[in-house]
């Protein structure tokens, strides 16, 4: 049996659960600043990308992190794929996005994230993330009970 989410309290979902709110929230902000377009191909259907690895929590949710890829080159492409072909893809970006690639060799190896990963953290990164999506998107992605509860417990 599957180990179930510990509830941080009845309004606010388990920490995994908000983590997954927050990805989600990021993914749709950063899909709707390309336009819901392959910054390559301009293919319509894609996928949000980091450009400096997730795990890294200093710049997990910059919007800046981001770029939309359909799913050719955001995994597959041989030439241009940040996971087929690093070096390419780098080559691409510097080429198409000069600013994003400056950005990227500027934060490639952020600082160490110095806060604590707790529901509290993940409710601050999905407030900011807010001002991104429309209200019935962010109910979809958050449901209407935390909804409410956010925007009742605003610091």
């Amino acid at each position: 049996m599957a180990k179930r989410r510990q509830r941080t309290n009845s309004n606010v979902p388990a920490k995994g659960r908000l983590r997954d709110m927050a990805d989600q929230l990021w993914s749709f902000a950063v899909r709707d600043d390309w336009g819901w377009k392959c910054a390559v191909c301009w293919a319509g259907k894609c996928e949000a990308h980091h450009l400096v690895p997730r795990q890294h929590e200093t710049t997990r949710y910059s919007l800046r992190n981001g770029i939309a890829l359909c799913s050719r080159h955001h995994q597959f492409d041989p030439d241009v794929s940040p996971h087929q072909n690093a070096a390419g893809w780098i080559d691409w970006l510097e080429r198409e996005f000069p600013g994003l690639a400056a950005w990227y060799l500027k934060n490639k190896i952020p600082p160490e994230f110095e806060g604590t990963k707790n529901a509290a953290y993940y409710c601050e990164v999905i407030r900011d993330l807010r001002q991104y999506v429309d209200e019935e998107t962010f109910r979809g992605i958050c449901g209407q009970k935390f909804s409410e509860w956010l925007a009742r417990n605003t610091d």
